[in-house]
């Protein structure tokens, strides 16, 4: 059987591999901010993995290519194990009860970890299966494309951009949650809005911003622990706690949540990390500080509030609302 159309595979993957080195050059931080949301072992931030893993990648692109005769069956074991290691992940992922936002390929296929990308993913796998029970032929890749004519090269060149194209430059999006909006015929009430779709660095992890806010309301804060006023909203927080009891209250930074700490540790309980900076732009919190009260409805309840005048508008406010509501309560049960 002619062994041309199996140079295909391999070099798909070679460009794949390629392209998603590059992206997550482009942003180490990124890769390991990816690899804290797909709630991967810790030690592999110890190792740092996320650091070293687009040199791995185009360490094994390497071998694929050049590696000659039975050499050649060792790269592409190597490149099937590492396609297999990445759909374990996605799959793994898929069960985790919230969506994740998936940086496989750098910020090039940036977007959310669907049943799509499950399925992109054994499609690799399948490419990587195909070149290796293709490389017990003993002829590398190189071998093979020095006896390509000019045709066969353009063909290939071609074949190769198109698919690889496909597979990387792509986004899953996420369908946004199916809660109503709530509208008042009052226009000065507040008019809610759903949730969106969210996730936030804490102490056990990323946690979306649906299942934090089913456990308990909760006010978002975001700050820069860097700043001047760092000192005067970290002041603020057991106040503000005080006042909206049993609301939890949190500090959210531009960082991991392991980052800030360090910088607050007397406040570690009271924090949160928002490392792509995603999740205050989808509340529509346009500065820093700024924040937002979430219900436990999935409704925004308060909020975005800008500055810190307005938090403590906004802080005030929502204490009323609770005390209005305990003092009805109790009236209802006399």
């Amino acid at each position: 059987m002619p062994s041309t159309p199996f140079l295909v595979p391999p070099l798909l993957l070679v460009a794949i591999l390629v392209l998603s080195a590059a992206a997550k050059l482009r942003d180490h931080g990124d890769t390991a901010s990816v690899f804290t949301k797909l709630q991967l072992p810790r030690f592999l931030n110890t190792i740092n993995a996320p650091r070293l893993l687009p040199y791995g990648e185009l360490v094994v692109a390497a071998l694929l290519l050049l590696l000659p005769g039975g050499w050649y069956v060792v790269a592409a074991s190597l490149t099937l194990v590492l396609f297999a290691l990445y759909l374990v992940v996605v799959v793994r992922a898929l069960h985790f009860g919230y969506p994740v936002r998936c940086g496989c390929f750098g910020r090039l296929g940036l977007g959310w970890i669907t049943r799509q990308t499950a399925v992109r993913n054994a499609v690799l796998v399948l490419l990587a299966l195909v070149a290796w029970l293709d490389s017990w032929r003993g002829d590398g890749v190189v071998e093979r494309l020095q006896d390509l004519g000019d045709d066969g090269w353009w063909l290939a060149a071609v074949l190769v951009t198109v698919v690889t194209t496909g597979f990387v430059v792509r986004e899953s999006k996420l369908p946004a949650p199916h809660q109503p909006q709530r509208v008042d015929d009052d226009d000065d009430r507040y008019l809610a809005r759903p949730i969106p779709y969210g996730l936030l660095d804490g102490p056990d992890g990323p946690d979306s911003l649906w299942k934090l806010s089913d456990a308990a309301a909760r006010l978002l804060v975001f700050w820069d622990p860097a700043r001047d006023s760092a000192p005067v909203i970290a002041e603020r927080l057991p106040v503000w706690q005080e006042q909206l009891h049993p609301v939890r209250v949190h500090l959210v930074s531009l960082s991991e949540w392991s980052q800030v700490r360090t910088l607050w540790p007397e406040l570690a309980d009271d924090l949160l990390g928002d490392p792509d900076d995603e999740t205050r732009v989808r509340l529509q919190v346009f500065t820093r500080p700024g924040a937002v009260l979430l219900g436990t409805d999935r409704l925004l309840a308060g909020g975005p509030a800008e500055g810190l005048e307005d938090i403590e508008e906004l802080v005030a406010a929502a204490a009323e609302e609770l005390q209005a509501a305990a003092a009805t309560g109790e009236a209802a049960a006399q």
